[in-house]
């Protein structure tokens, strides 16, 4: 990889944002607001303690960059088809029957965590549970998320605790259900903070855990310079600045990605749904690469927008994503019916996200490869004399060549006038529906579901 050069991000440019951690943690820190924490790292090799800001030896960082070109990302690790994903973290949808926005409850949210998990027979989707239910305690809110999708979702169950006591249940629901959670996430706060409910979990549970992994969302001239190589190196600093405590602490080795992310300055907000995330997502995998000495992983890519509805903007905007996306190398497309960011999932607007990784799909694929046979001249005849369109070959091998997909009907304007003027709205509840009304094939252990009931109880009842 000594010749390495990305599209977006340069040699050069890698290097001197990486140098710019490192001084970053040696001569600015990283505050430290949890007191034990702080106490903890006053006596641990290579960090120094002052006004609750951890300094970081460049010999420290640099040892930890070092183990990160060993931590290499797996081939194939999203498969070599393109697929959605929903996002985890909604608390409202878009009810498909009279379309108004309601609170997920316990007893909705398992309607479509259910009906992502149909929908994932019919489309190319991994059944992840759309949200967080309402009615719980908050505290339990991502334990009775995990019970709900393992009741109702074949797979993907989220190994992912919000509070210390959603930890210490969920680590006894997720080896009932034999995957046990062993990696968990720091999340640090931007700019350059350390501390917050996630390290208070893995402080906790450091030894039932294998690793952890950094994560931060700094905000391009908010949390950090108005400078690309700047940002970069700003978030960088957090990503690994926040690892290394978080080893000293622990004993865990953990890994990390920098992003960055555009604030829109008028309407003072992140810029999802642009192209300057999806260009800064892209520099973020190159920035990666050149951490971890591989080729960029463009294998995954979330297709976030501000819109509220499956409408033209949130069409364009999704569409735009998935597409570009899947020219640079993405199988997976997170986020398919998110709206608003992650305020708001839209049954509608998931099939309607589904429908353009489909439509992605074919253009990626390409043409059927077919070659000149010797029946031509032939069938050239026959079909001039007879019509082609009858013949065994176009009535056998059509559906291999068009595909005609009930969202997007070829129809002439005086046909959409006569068979009642539907809209794609109103195409996109019918297939919701349907959906809705088939009935289900996964079905959880008995014995499982009792002991999910068993230790949500407790949960709730201590």
């Amino acid at each position: 990889m000594k010749n390495w050069e990305g599209m977006y991000l340069s040699r050069e440019q890698a290097e001197k944002i990486t140098e710019g951690a490192g001084k970053v943690l040696e001569e600015i820190g990283i505050k430290v607001t949890d007191k034990k924490s702080e106490e903890h790292l006053e006596h641990c090799p290579g960090i120094t303690m002052k006004d609750h800001r951890a300094f970081i030896e460049r010999k420290l960082y640099e040892e930890f960059m070092e183990k990160q070109k060993k931590i290499k990302t797996p081939k194939d690790k999203h498969g070599n088809r393109l697929h959605g994903e929903a996002s985890l973290y909604t608390y409202q949808y878009r009810d498909v029957q009279d379309r108004k926005i309601k609170e997920y409850t316990m007893e909705s949210l398992g309607e479509y965590a259910a009906f992502v998990e149909k929908a994932s027979k019919r489309y190319p989707l991994n059944p992840v549970i759309p949200g967080y239910p309402c009615d719980v305690p908050k505290e339990l809110s991502s334990l009775a998320r995990y019970k709900i999708a393992a009741e109702n979702c074949s797979r993907c169950w989220p190994l992912a605790p919000d509070s210390l006591k959603a930890a210490e249940y969920l680590f006894e629901m997720s080896q009932v259900m034999g995957q046990p959670m062993k990696h968990l996430p720091v999340y640090m706060i931007s700019p350059l903070t350390y501390g917050g409910d996630s390290l208070e979990i893995v402080l906790e549970n450091k030894e039932r855990l294998d690793s952890f992994y950094t994560f931060a969302m700094p905000n391009l001239g908010v949390t950090t310079p108005m400078n690309l190589s700047m940002g970069f190196a700003a978030a960088l600093a957090e990503v690994a600045g926040g690892a290394v405590l978080t080893e000293a602490l622990t004993g865990l080795s953990g890994e990390i990605r920098a992003n960055l992310f555009p604030f829109d300055f008028r309407d003072f907000n992140i810029a999802f749904g642009s192209p300057e995330k999806f260009l800064m997502e892209r520099m973020a995998a190159e920035l990666a690469a050149y951490i971890h000495e591989e080729e960029p992983d463009y294998s995954s890519t979330n297709i976030h927008t501000w819109g509220k509805s499956a409408d033209g903007r949130t069409g364009m905007e999704k569409g735009m994503m998935i597409m570009a996306g899947a020219l640079y190398g993405a199988k997976r497309f997170y986020c398919v019916g998110t709206l608003s960011l992650d305020e708001l999932f839209d049954p509608l607007c998931m099939i309607q996200d589904l429908e353009a990784i489909s439509f992605a799909q074919q253009i990626c694929d390409g043409t059927v490869a077919d070659c000149m046979e010797s029946t031509f001249l032939e069938e050239m005849r026959e079909g001039i004399q007879r019509g082609f369109v009858g013949s065994d070959r176009s009535l056998d091998d059509y559906g291999e060549y068009v595909k005609s997909r009930a969202f997007s009907p070829k129809e002439t304007l005086q046909k959409w006038m006569q068979t009642g003027e539907k809209g794609a709205e109103d195409i996109l509840k019918e297939i919701c529906l349907d959906i809705l009304k088939e009935p289900g094939e996964y079905e959880l252990e008995k014995e499982k579901r009792r002991e999910l009931d068993k230790i949500y109880r407790a949960a709730v009842e201590r």
